[in-house]
């Protein structure tokens, strides 16, 4: 069954949405049969510029300038607090119930993440090396000889993308996501910063000069773009299950 957060969530994620909303609803609230014509144009202008595609929104461009910058974790922490997910012990626990009719890669994951055997260094090495899969089940992108992700990701959730739905809007997160974990830190000019869950510069320079207290953030902000691919993943499927209705 899901919980509070599984059913707001896409709330959340609609939020440039709403607020357009919220601000043509202050502009009708203030017109009356003698609104002066400065305002009629103003709302005009209003309804004009509200964004019909989800590459016209200033969050698209904020998560295409990640891919352009030596990122910092200040530069991309929004992305979680954005998008409200907090898992819970009890979250994670729910998905190996078989009720619930998880994947094995997510209850693989599940399973990772509360286990108390490992360590949040060995638990980020082995999350790390599931992302790309789980980014391509997510988008139900089905992985061939060659395939290179970001490219992959990038045709689903810009090429392939547009209007303005919790379907657009998640898969932009994905691209995020993507660009977060996947950057091209060998190609960065400034120090790598250890806060983030880098994939490239983990798995290939080890993770022996990472402080406790870069891991513990790293691992927490890892958990938190999980916990956005897992919710995406889930309502990319019920709408793709209305759609064949």
């Amino acid at each position: 069954m899901k919980n509070d957060n599984y059913n707001n969530i896409f709330e959340n994620m609609s939020r440039v949405v709403l607020k357009a909303s919220e601000g043509m609803a202050k502009i009708v609230e203030g017109i009356n049969v003698t609104a002066p014509l400065e305002t009629l144009k103003a709302f005009a202008k209003f309804l004009q510029n509200i964004p019909d595609d989800i590459k016209d929104t200033i969050l698209f461009g904020k998560v295409q300038d990640l891919k352009n910058i030596n990122l910092r974790y200040e530069d991309v922490i929004w992305i979680v607090e954005d998008f409200g997910l907090i898992y819970t012990e009890e979250n994670w626990q729910g998905m190996l119930k078989s009720e619930q009719n998880k994947s094995d890669l997510h209850q693989y994951i599940a399973r990772t993440i509360l286990s108390t055997s490992m360590e949040k260094r060995e638990k980020l090495i082995i999350l790390l090396a599931h992302i790309e899969p789980l980014i391509y089940k997510t988008l139900e992108i089905s992985k061939t000889r060659n395939m290179k992700l970001k490219f992959a990701v990038n045709k689903v959730s810009v090429d392939d993308n547009g209007g303005m739905s919790a379907e657009s809007l998640g898969k932009i997160y994905v691209l995020a996501v993507t660009y977060i974990i996947f950057a091209n830190t060998d190609a960065y000019t400034d120090e790598i910063d250890k806060r983030i869950p880098f994939r490239n510069n983990i798995l290939h320079n080890g993770i022996v000069m990472y402080s406790d207290e870069d891991i513990d953030v790293a691992y927490e902000l890892l958990l938190g773009l999980i916990e956005i691919l897992i919710t995406v993943e889930e309502q990319l499927q019920e709408q793709y299950c209305v759609d064949e209705m």
